[in-house]
């Protein structure tokens, strides 16, 4: 944007200068219509007022105006239309984040529940036990007896299933920042004012420059930024549980818990008795998501289109 800063210091010279006419701060801008053309002036020439000289005024392009660029602190001259713009928008790091939200729990009710034990003295839970099914809460029975009075037990939650996740790409205006500058609009009892050195004109939006005005720059009200897309999101889930055990084949008698945790701890089960059915109730012990990245490529709102002869 190095012709841009160099546009608006040279703009910020020419609006200091000593306004030869009139008109009211509230007087009409400069139509980019023809408006001069009925007092046998070219086409889209200012209206000249008294003292104005309108040789120097090019002929303005249909739906465009012409103006002058000021930097943020010299303003327009007394009498022009002032409005705040600015140029050069930039985007600091961290501009635009992706959260990523779960949107969908897992299930921890569903897959193989492993065991292990010993009967050492320290917790190994290094022999392994017989696989069951995960069975969403209900009685299922073991199919042969089972001893759990050992040392260390062993419970081991299946791995969650399903679940989502959906990542969105938020902007913090916050980080933006860009060059402030002060669009000139002249009154139109004295259009020609604008005429002095590099003549430019504009137009809402971002449109083509008319022949000419070859020169080129995009202003706006304020700095923005779009955000490029997050990409995928991956959903980590980690599952926990209870696995109850039963001394009969209708989970009556006898129960005898265990966390299922993964963890090897000291047993529970009794020492004397066989255990013949159990349930498992399982659920989720944490659901994240990891955060991706956005590119901010920064822009303007409010798009006014400024063409300049240089």
């Amino acid at each position: 944007m190095r012709r841009v800063a160099q546009w608006v210091s040279a703009c910020a010279a020419a609006v200091a200068f000593a306004s030869a006419c009139g008109g009211a701060a509230d007087s009409p801008l400069l139509a980019g219509d023809g408006g001069g053309a009925d007092d046998g002036g070219s086409e889209g020439a200012a209206p000249d007022g008294a003292g104005c000289d309108t040789s120097k005024c090019p002929s303005v392009p249909a739906g465009f105006d012409l103006v002058r660029v000021g930097d943020g602190k010299a303003g327009c001259p007394a009498g022009w239309q002032t409005t705040p713009i600015v140029t050069n928008p930039t985007a600091a790091d961290g501009t635009c984040t992706c959260a990523c939200d779960v949107t969908a729990q897992p299930s921890c009710d569903t897959g193989d529940i492993t065991r292990a034990y010993d009967d050492l003295g320290t917790p190994t839970c290094n022999v392994g036990g017989v696989t069951l099914p995960a069975n969403q809460g209900g009685c299922t029975q073991t199919g042969q007896a089972l001893f759990l009075g050992h040392a260390h037990y062993e419970v081991d939650p299946p791995a969650a299933t399903g679940g989502a996740c959906s990542l969105t790409a938020t902007l913090d205006k916050g980080k933006l920042s860009a060059s402030p500058a002060s669009l000139c609009q002249p009154p139109s009892s004295c259009a020609a004012d604008a005429c002095d050195g590099n003549v430019c004109v504009a137009q809402a939006g971002d449109v083509d420059c008319p022949d000419g005005f070859a020169h080129k720059t995009l202003v706006g009200t304020a700095a923005t930024a779009d955000c490029s897309d997050c990409g995928a999101c991956s959903l980590a889930a980690t599952c926990t549980g209870t696995m109850s055990f039963y001394s009969d084949t209708q989970c009556m008698d006898g129960e005898t818990d265990f966390p299922a945790d993964g963890v090897c701890q000291a047993a529970s089960g009794s020492t004397t008795s066989y255990y013949y059915s159990y349930s498992y109730t399982g659920s989720v012990a944490s659901a994240t998501c990891a955060d991706a990245t956005s590119t901010a490529t920064p822009g303007l709102d409010g798009k006014k289109t400024v063409c300049c002869q240089q």
